[in-house]
């Protein structure tokens, strides 16, 4: 998933002007849609847009990635305007000019987080993990606050011509159980998941880490398509059925391989995949990986289908 990063490093910009410049973001997106030949546009900046739009306080590098100060310190608690608020706006409008651009040429996938990730980067991560044992009224008010924001955001991203793509990377495997995941994730989840559905769109999901646990439940939200952290897509595959999975070459390998082993991985990828597979890297496409790599995923895809 090639996204903001990797996307400026391509165009000689800075992070800092990819994420906070609308005009910006959606050139640098465009630009590595046609240098690459990929199938889609993800239009993501960074994990802390919806936070910071609320009230928290978010810091951004030069270039680097926005990061959120810690404790959390966020000015007000009620869900932000997306038209208006912090750096909502910037993501809408890329979504809309690469709309304009593209008209249907290949589908906008805009990405939002799922309400689990935001009430954590709200309320501090340590601090709601701790609540779902000791205090889950006072969880749930977060996890109801969140979703109430990102219910608004699905709807403005559908208005601007977007894909509602769902990335949780608090609902992790690796730090909930699934159990938790039942009771906190995967409630909001559906919400925000059959909102877009009554708007006539499809949604994505993707949870970052351990997923192996959850898969039953990803499917369970709705989400129309499962995007998978590394794992073995065949296992993926058996505990999906026929959902539409999307992954899952190792970002890490896409940094650090070789052209070649970078198509192998895909190769293995699509044939332990099986049908309904949507070729991808596990995460977003580092900053700095090769363009060597990302032109060999996308060359092994396209030799996939024609074979």
């Amino acid at each position: 998933m090639v996204v903001a990063n990797h996307a400026a490093r391509l165009e000689g910009f800075s992070i800092s002007e990819a994420v906070t410049q609308s005009d910006t973001l959606a050139r640098v997106l465009y630009s590595a849609y046609r240098f690459y030949g990929y199938d889609f546009i993800m239009v993501f900046t960074d994990t802390m847009v919806e936070a910071e739009a609320m009230g928290a306080q978010v810091l951004i590098p030069e270039d680097d990635d926005p990061f959120l100060l810690e404790p959390p310190r966020v000015s007000r608690l009620e869900p932000a305007d997306p038209e208006k608020d912090g750096r909502m706006p910037v993501v809408l409008e890329a979504t809309r000019r690469l709309k304009d651009l593209l008209e249907d040429e290949a589908p906008i996938l805009t990405s939002l987080k799922g309400p689990f990730s935001l009430a954590s980067f709200l309320h501090g991560m340590d601090k709601l993990l701790e609540d779902l044992l000791t205090d889950p009224g006072r969880a749930h008010e977060f996890l109801r606050l969140a979703t109430r924001n990102q219910l608004a955001y699905a709807e403005a991203i559908i208005r601007a011509g977007g894909i509602p793509f769902i990335g949780d990377p608090v609902a992790s495997g690796s730090l909930i159980s699934p159990e938790m995941f039942r009771e906190f994730a995967r409630p909001y989840l559906e919400q925000v998941i059959r909102a877009a559905h009554e708007s006539g769109v499809k949604v994505g999901l993707h949870i970052c880490g351990e997923t192996k646990s959850l898969l039953a439940d990803m499917v369970a939200t709705g989400a129309d398509f499962l995007s998978i952290d590394e794992m073995d897509m065949a296992l993926a595959r058996r505990g999906v059925g026929d959902t539409v999975l999307m992954g899952n070459v190792s970002t890490r390998l896409m940094l650090e391989g070789t052209a070649d082993q970078v198509a192998a991985a895909a190769r293995e990828c699509l044939g332990r995949g099986g049908q309904n597979l949507v070729l991808s890297t596990s995460c977003d496409v580092p900053t700095e990986v090769p363009k060597e790599n990302v032109q060999a995923l996308v060359a092994a895809a396209r030799d996939w289908r024609t074979a």
